[in-house]
């Protein structure tokens, strides 16, 4: 069967507009599952309140401990103050104190102190590397490269 000029046009477009529909949806699935993996990935990083089974009052006195432990950790001056503070915490195993100079330490970009905060901290230090790896991941999909790849791709699906 021999189809007019015409007829194959409207094929091809309804080819390329479906394969453009479902790169569109592929796209977007991506972006949610990056973005979830961020969120979830940050929480772990960030949570104060590691015990699942806290009352909501108990809750409340843990995070009203953190927030003193975060307001004398962002006291220190220096890296090397807030070095000492997380020397003090270990001795004296105040782990909210060694939580409040680790996240603290993530604000200020202090990397050494983020190290030895996880150096003996497996679970924490995993948590850390799939919140980095989740961040980097959404940072080169929305940076210039991936957003270059995007658009090239994007211009190749359009052009058939």
């Amino acid at each position: 069967m021999d189809l007019t000029d015409e007829a194959k046009d409207k094929r091809i477009a309804a080819v390329n507009e479906k394969a453009n529909a479902e790169y569109s949806e592929a796209k977007e699935r991506q972006k949610q599952a990056r973005e979830a993996r961020l969120a979830n990935s940050q929480r772990a990083v960030f949570n104060v309140v590691e015990d699942s089974t806290a009352t909501s009052a108990e809750r409340a006195q843990i995070f009203a401990s953190y927030r003193l432990a975060a307001a004398d950790a962002s006291l220190a001056a220096s890296p090397e103050e807030l070095e000492g503070v997380l020397t003090q915490a270990e001795r004296t195993g105040d782990q909210l104190m060694a939580k409040a100079v680790f996240l603290r330490s993530i604000d200020l970009g202090l990397q050494p102190i983020i190290d030895r905060y996880l150096e003996n901290r497996p679970k924490e230090a995993r948590a850390w590397e799939n919140y980095t790896s989740a961040a980097q991941e959404v940072q080169q999909a929305t940076g210039l490269e991936g957003l270059l790849g995007t658009a090239l791709t994007e211009r190749a699906l359009n052009e058939g």
